[in-house]
This record gives C-alpha cells, sequence and structure tokens, in this order.
C-alpha cells in the first residue's frame, strides 16, 4: 500500500510567504517603496514568514506522530540500532611462556574499551570487549604423523628426529600433526612454532612459499585453513622446514575447538602437504624435526560497538501503577542476562536491591510478578499498569514498586549504527593499559552496525507482518518472518517446491528453499565480498523463528543465493569541459550501485536516480547490454557511449562456462547475461576507458 501521508499545509517561505507579503505592500502601503533585504521592514516580514514556517512545520508533524501511535497500538515500535562487530587482536609485550613450565598469564576484563583514533572530521567509536580474554603459555602434548600415528615424537625428538611427510619419497597429503593441551583454552591465540631441523635435508621446494597447508581443527572431524602469517615480524623464516633454526606465525580462529584425531583428544593443528602452484615446488625428501617450541604472542576476541553503563539509578518510585522510568543514553542494545533492572526491597532487617525480568507485554503478569517493560529506541523503562475491568474492579498487572524505593539498572550497552561499521586497522586505543598487553588492533573490519528503523521502514515492516498473520505457509509469509528474524537480513526470496523454475531443478515436495542476504552494503562498498555468506548463528535465528509459524512438515533450506559476478568494460566520450577522471569514477560507482544485490547507501550530496522501490538485482533477472548503453549515456558528463563488453563468473554455486580471460571470466558474446531464478548479480570494479573521437 502506498503511503499517502497527508501535506497539512503547503505554505513555503520565500515562494510563499515573502514574495506573496511583498506583492501586497503595493496595496495595503503604498508608500512603502524600499523592498531590499538591508530594509528593516522587509527584515521583520522575513522574520515573521520564518515563525509561519515554523508553524506550517509543527503541523505537518501530526500525521507522522499519528502514524507512531497507531503503530504502537498494533505493537509495532522502531527497532533499535545493531551494533558492528568486529575481531580485535590484542599483541603481548613479550612472547608467554617466558621459561618452560611458566604459568604466567596475562587478563582482559570483559568490557574493557578499545577506541578508534579521533580526528577533526570524524569522533572516536568505542568498541567494547564481550568476554574476559586470558592469555596463557600454550602447552604442547602432541606431535605426531599419520602413517604413525601410535607414536608421539614430542619426548623422543632428542634421540629420533620427526620426518613429518613421509619417508624417503614424500606424496601430496602426507600429514603430521601438532597437539595442545585441551585443559588450556587457546581459541584465537597468535601461536608462533619454532622448529629446529636438519638444515637443507629436503631440497626442491620454494623456501618462501613451501608446498604445505596449515589447518587447525574446529571439532566434529572438521578442520579449517590457517594461513601462515606474512605480517612484519611474523613471516616463515623456516624455509620449509629446511633451515636450522625458524619459526612460523598461526592466527588461530575462535573456532578452533578440541577434537579427537584417532581417539587422542586436543588442540589439534595438522600440516599437510599440498602442492596448489608449480612454483612452490615439490620435496624430494621429507624434512627432519629434531625440536619444536610454542609461544603465544597475543589473541584475539570479540567486541562490539557499545559502551557499558553500571549500576544507574533512575530515581525513586512512588508507588503507583505505570511509572516509567527512562535511562540516560539510547539506544539501547538488547540485554544480557546479567543486565536487568533493580529494585531496592526490605529483606529481613536489610534494604536489598531484587532483580526484575523483562517482559515484552504485561497481560500474563499478575499482581506479585517483578516484572518490567523496555523500550529499547527510547529507554524507556515501564512497570505494569492498572487497568479497569467489565465488572468495574481494577486489576493490576505486574508488580508495583514500593513508595519510596530507588529503582537502578545493573548494567546497559548502548551505541550501535552505521558509526561503528569501521575500516580494519582503525580500532586501536585501549582506555587503560593492562599488565603484558602492548597493544590492540582490528584486522577486518567492523560489520553489522545499523541505524534504528525509520518511520517509513516501520510503515513497510508492519504491512508485512500484518498480512503474514504469525503463520508461514506462503512463501511471501515465509519472506516477512525471515526479515523479521533479524536486522542482519536484508533481503530473502522464498522458492516452494516445483517454483525455482529458470534454470534450476524444482524443490523436492514440502521442502522450502530461502535464500537469505545478510546486510552487508558497507562490505559490498569496500569490496569485501566475504560478507555476503550467512553465519551459522543467523541461520539458527531464522529457523528457531520459522519453526514457531511453519507446517510441521515443512523443510526448511537456508543458504545464500547463487552469486554472479560482473565487469563491464565500457569506452565513453565526455563532454566538453568535463574532467575524465571524475566522470569515469561516476560511472564506475553509478554501476557497482546498479548491479549489486543490496541498495547502498548514497554519499553526501550523490543524486538519487534508481527508482524508489528498488532494494536490489531482482532474482533472476536477465542483464542486457543495451540497458547498459542507455544507463551510462544518463550519467552526468558522458557526451556518448561507444562500446560495452560484460564479462562475468558465478561465485559459490554453478560453473563457468566459455571462453575465459586471464581473470577467470568469461565474456559475453550474446546480447544478454541470462540470470537463473536463485541468482542476483553482484560488481566489482569496472574498468571505464574514456576516448577521444
Amino acid at each position: 500500500m502506498t503511503d499517502m501521508s497527508p501535506n497539512l499545509d503547503d505554505l513555503r517561505f520565500q515562494k510563499d510567504l515573502v514574495d506573496e507579503a511583498r506583492r501586497r505592500i503595493i496595496r495595503y502601503c503604498p508608500e512603502w517603496t524600499d523592498y531590499n533585504i538591508s530594509d528593516p521592514g522587509i527584515t521583520l516580514v522575513e522574520l515573521f514568514a520564518f515563525m509561519t514556517e515554523m508553524l506550517v512545520y509543527r503541523l505537518n508533524r501530526v500525521p507522522e506522530k499519528n502514524y507512531l501511535k497507531f503503530l504502537q497500538m498494533v505493537g509495532m515500535h522502531p527497532q533499535p540500532a545493531s551494533s558492528a562487530r568486529t575481531e580485535l587482536t590484542f599483541y603481548l609485550s613479550v612472547p608467554f611462556p617466558l621459561n618452560p613450565g611458566d604459568d604466567l598469564q596475562a587478563v582482559i576484563p570483559q568490557g574493557l574499551e578499545v577506541t578508534t583514533r579521533p580526528t577533526e572530521e570524524e569522533r572516536e567509536v568505542t568498541f567494547t570487549l564481550d568476554d574476559r580474554l586470558v592469555l596463557n603459555g600454550p602447552t604442547l602434548v602432541q606431535l605426531r604423523k599419520d602413517t604413525d600415528f601410535a607414536k608421539n615424537y614430542l619426548t623422543r625428538l632428542e634421540v629420533e628426529p620427526l620426518v613429518v611427510f613421509g619417508g624417503s619419497d614424500p606424496k601430496p597429503g602426507d600429514t603430521f600433526y601438532v597437539g595442545f593441551d585441551p585443559a588450556k583454552d587457546i581459541r584465537g591465540y597468535i601461536i608462533r612454532l619454532t622448529f629446529e631441523c636438519d638444515e637443507s635435508h629436503a631440497v626442491g621446494v620454494r623456501r618462501d612459499d613451501p608446498p604445505w597447508v596449515w589447518e587447525c581443527s574446529v571439532g566434529e572431524n572438521e578442520w579449517k585453513e590457517v594461513k601462515v602469517s606474512d605480517r612484519k615480524g611474523e613471516k616463515d623464516s623456516t624455509g620449509g622446514l629446511n633451515n636450522p633454526h625458524g619459526s612460523l606465525v598461526l592466527h588461530l580462529p575462535l573456532e578452533f575447538a578440541v577434537n579427537q584425531v584417532h581417539d587422542r583428544s586436543a588442540y589439534w593443528l595438522r600440516c599437510r602437504l599440498e602442492q596448489r602452484s608449480p612454483e612452490q615446488g615439490a620435496y624430494d625428501e621429507s624434512p627432519r624435526v629434531r625440536g619444536i617450541e610454542a609461544h603465544v604472542l597475543g589473541a584475539k576476541a570479540w567486541a562490539t560497538h557499545a559502551i557499558v553503563v553500571q549500576d544507574e539509578v533512575l530515581g525513586m518510585s512512588i508507588g503507583e501503577p505505570s511509572q516509567v522510568f527512562r535511562l540516560q543514553h539510547v539506544p539501547v542494545l538488547s540485554l544480557r542476562s546479567d543486565e536487568t533492572v533493580e529494585v531496592e526491597e526490605r529483606v529481613g532487617s536489610e534494604i536489598v536491591y531484587r532483580r526484575w525480568t523483562r517482559v515484552s507485554d504485561f497481560p500474563n503478569s499478575d499482581r506479585f510478578d517483578r516484572h518490567f517493560s523496555l523500550d529499547e529506541s527510547t529507554g524507556e523503562i515501564q512497570f505494569g499498569p492498572a487497568v479497569r475491568q467489565p465488572d468495574g474492579s481494577i486489576k493490576q498487572y505486574g508488580r508495583v514498586p514500593e513508595s519510596g524505593r530507588r529503582v537502578r539498572v545493573s548494567q546497559y550497552r548502548y551505541g550501535g549504527g552505521v558509526a561503528g561499521n569501521v575500516p580494519a586497522e582503525k580500532v586501536e586505543l585501549m582506555r587503560s593499559a593492562i599488565p603484558y598487553i602492548d597493544r590492540v588492533i582490528n584486522f577486518k573490519r567492523a560489520e553489522g552496525g545499523r541505524d534504528q528503523e525509520t518511520l517509513e521502514e516501520v510503515k513497510i515492516r508492519a504491512q508485512r507482518e500484518l498480512r503474514a498473520q504469525e503463520r508461514a505457509v506462503t512463501a511471501e509469509d515465509f519472506e516477512n518472518l525471515t526479515i523479521r528474524a533479524s536486522r542482519e537480513v536484508a533481503r530473502v526470496k522464498c522458492y516452494g517446491a516445483g517454483r525455482m523454475g529458470k534454470n534450476q531443478e524444482s524443490q523436492a515436495p514440502g521442502s522450502i528453499e530461502l535464500l537469505v542476504i545478510p546486510s552487508a552494503s558497507d562490505a559490498l562498498i569496500a569490496g569485501d565480498l566475504s560478507k555476503l555468506i550467512i553465519s551459522q548463528a543467523l541461520k539458527n535465528r531464522i529457523r528457531e523463528l520459522l519453526d514457531q509459524h511453519r507446517l510441521l512438515a515443512t523443510i526448511l533450506n537456508i543458504r545464500e543465493p547463487q552469486y554472479c559476478l560482473v565487469k563491464v568494460d565500457a569506452e565513453i566520450v565526455v563532454t566538453e569541459f568535463s574532467q575524465p577522471d571524475i566522470v569515469r569514477g561516476r560511472v564506475n560507482a553509478r554501476l557497482k550501485r546498479y548491479l549489486c544485490p543490496l541498495k547502498l547507501p548514497l554519499d553526501k550530496g550523490q543524486e538519487e536516480y534508481l527508482d524508489p522501490g528498488w532494494d536490489g538485482w531482482q532474482f533472476g533477472r536477465d542483464l542486457f547490454v543495451v540497458e547498459l548503453y542507455s544507463f551510462i549515456q544518463q550519467v552526468p558528463g558522458v557526451k556518448h557511449v561507444l562500446d560495452v563488453h560484460i564479462s562475468y563468473k558465478t561465485l559459490l554455486l554453478g560453473q563457468e562456462v566459455g571462453e575465459k580471460d586471464g581473470d577467470g571470466y568469461t565474456r559475453l558474446t550474446e546480447r544478454k547475461l541470462s540470470v537463473a531464478n536463485n541468482m542476483l548479480l553482484c560488481s566489482l570494479e569496472h574498468a571505464v576507458k574514456v576516448v577521444e573521437v
């Protein structure tokens, strides 16, 4: 339904107020002949016109306020801002352990504030550590190889070296394992492995890029590749285990988990022989390891764009129903289990704070339940109301805090918004010093920050949810409920049995295919396509919500769409007096915004040229070459479009076909690029060439 908000008064400052007053001066005051801006009379006219415009503005705000009240009556509230998250990497001032067997540790407390460096243009952005981080010296307990796994070489290296890859004839797939004590949590650690080897025993490989792959266990007999660090001070100096002394550094993921390999439990690392390019060479004989040590250089931990407030006193209770208190800082992030409202109560002879429970509303609360509600967008905390019943009696929903008792919040976090989506290597300042911690940095950009829902977004969401009616039967129901599951969901497309259609296999009876696109606009602008992958936590959240509304026999398949990367090569002629570099950048930016699965935000001063309802490339919509001619021609500064070519390749799903160029793209030789129903277009940098005619 189209929003038809009335414009109650369309008078404007200059056209309808100031100019109209000037025209009436001749009729009502003919002796007034000076209409210049410097004239005091004109100044008074403009002053009253300004005051009138303010009244018109406030009058036109009435429909907006009514909309908010009507939405609240049907249970619709603006969703609060969501906070960006990032992995913070803390580096130790000295590697642990200092000495063999040393149990020294560094403790980074939960809630530690780390900020970006403020500038004249940008304010600092604060991130807080989600959980306590403890750094211990790692303990090696296992050193084995796949061909002789029953033997632990860690205690035998002084008398018998470890031939890591088979024997005299190493083969692809040969593996050796390094195991750490499962009692010490080393998830997210930066581990430095130091090796002592027989010098130049295994030749034939490229020493700065040996043919091996390092992997770590992530549980359930699954393994995840770990890149050997090439950062400054961390580069591989083992020479493929050919140097007598050398070390390499591995940044272990937070998914690192204890696993069992041949019934032996440990935090496992494994090195597998695998040649991925001919330039790496091949071992003519296996390296021999005579010693190995492990040290921790630092560790990673999750942090959220938020500021923590503890023990904020909201005020004193007056002992009446429907009391409302307001937090000092908004928007409020979702409360954790240890974050709640506390009210003073007398227990025996002492006054103590009792924890209350948050509820979304009060229909199921009786007069003894310690319940409260919280509006995260406004920071309003409300206690239960007293409602007159049809028989005239008054019923209290939820307990009323006693008069004269203090009300406080044990802890809450506020923040969020797109301001938290900071680039990599920007979060680097700790608000407080931590013993043994030298520095902190974010190697990955922060993602997930979204501003609070606007009124227009609430209206659209209200229309979706009212149509769904709390049941998931049609494809539209599944789409609406999936978007409701989390603000991390930007778009979703649902296909039922037999509906996949063009170029796709039909779904099995009773199955539902949900293609989910996460909110990754900032990542797409930065060229990071990895954020288009939906996390397992988001999948679980969507499934948990849909399980409450779907039919019992419905099978849910939640995954990403198939993406087709598109690269446009265009030759243009710019208009006279236009700067070619500016026009070229303008064409590239518009193509990236057009050929995109999401609606990208506009830069300041940038003109909107897409349809108001455009939310990204439509599922299954074909791309015609001729429409790119027309699209580029409309860019300011473009005089002629001489030639346009499209190159493409599929990402994640599908297979590439046709003749490929050097970048792995397929050159389109037809007039259109056919797009499957489960596919979306996504562009990278385009090649725009300015030609003189």
